[in-house]
């Protein structure tokens, strides 16, 4: 397949992949699974992956369907 017609998450190393969500999240406050699903050519399961990752990690922050900016902690 040429380039021009790949899909970018595909064969796309996961550290790259996640760097490109949390961006995502970071410029636009909130993402949805779907719409990562549909831009980054990967399965639901694998959205959902890489966003428990950035959770546990604390640079995103999990909500239903998506996920939205980490919120710091105040404790």
């Amino acid at each position: 397949m040429p380039a021009a017609q790949r899909t970018p998450g595909r064969g796309m190393p996961c550290e790259e992949r996640r760097e490109l969500i949390a961006g995502a999240v970071r410029a636009k406050g909130r993402v949805r699974v779907a719409d990562l699903v549909r831009e980054l050519g990967v399965s639901r399961m694998t959205i959902h992956r890489d966003l428990q990752h950035l959770d546990a990690q604390g640079r995103v922050r999990r909500i239903r369907s998506g996920a939205t900016t980490a919120i710091p902690s105040t404790a």
